[in-house]
């Protein structure tokens, strides 16, 4: 993949609603307050049927994709960007508030090199989430359902897909996220994928994003199932082993970018 480069052009965010117009829509305000020069298009799927109410003059393009069956996470980022006309594109929950501009420092990262950015996650509280995470193993996870894990952003080997940016003509080389998981490990996989190819994914602390976590997989036993499928999926698969290998080689590139951009 190519290394350092310029950033130019512009941002397709892709955001996918699941019956969530009303939580969508405090994302919407905030991207119309904020107006993001960077950002050009946004694209909407609605996962389930549902109306979802546009902003009356936003300063970028929007597009709404209406699924007649509900598709997985990865299948319906992957349709989005098939939409995508600009350098870079981006996916994001519903469910985060932006309180500032991230993406001048997100494509500053990318700018610097990096093939996938994300900013810093923090709750409504304030409170930094585990965004920034270790290789997914079967002992991290136990400790995470023990409640014995924290947020660790010393050298994370994954972002959580939240939030992140890609740039696009690497999405389009990896094929975009794995359809093989229909929810869960996507984001996991695909760092994976991208530091494998000669990448490097790069977290960014001096910008956040506010995430106000469903944690569905603890309330709904389909959630759940998809999870723990999810993840056995992505221990058998070779991406993690080779992964796994990398992580403990001495060839580990820096994933913690700071720059002077606001």
């Amino acid at each position: 993949m190519p290394g350092n480069r310029a950033v130019n052009g512009g941002v397709c965010l892709s955001v996918v609603s699941h019956g969530q117009a009303a939580i969508l829509r405090g994302l919407l305000d905030d991207l119309v307050l904020l107006g993001p020069p960077s950002l050009e298009r946004l694209i909407i799927t609605c996962n389930t049927p549902e109306r979802i109410e546009l902003p009356a003059s936003p300063p970028f393009v929007i597009e709404v994709l209406n699924n007649r069956v509900p598709q997985g996470f990865g299948r319906n980022h992957n349709a989005a960007f098939e939409h995508c006309k600009e350098p870079y594109f981006a996916v994001g929950n519903p469910d985060i508030r932006l309180k500032e501009d991230p993406f001048p420092v997100l494509l500053a990262a990318l700018g610097a090199g990096s093939t996938v950015s994300a900013p810093a996650v923090v709750d409504p509280r304030g409170e930094l989430e585990d965004s920034a995470r270790r290789l997914l193993t079967p002992l991290d996870v136990l400790l995470r359902r023990l409640g014995r894990t924290r947020a660790e952003y010393g050298s994370p080997a994954w972002l959580a897909g939240m939030f992140l940016v890609f740039r696009s003509d690497v999405f389009r080389e990896l094929r975009g996220f794995d359809e093989k998981f229909f929810m869960y490990c996507e984001d996991a996989d695909i760092c994976a994928r991208a530091v494998l190819a000669g990448g490097g994914i790069a977290f960014c602390p001096q910008t956040t994003v506010v995430h106000d976590a469903q944690r569905a997989s603890r309330r709904s036993p389909r959630a759940l199932q998809w999870h723990v499928t999810s993840l056995l999926k992505f221990w058998l698969s070779p991406a993690f082993w080779s992964y796994r290998r990398y992580l403990r080689s001495d060839k580990v590139r820096p994933t913690i970018f700071r720059s002077d951009t606001q």
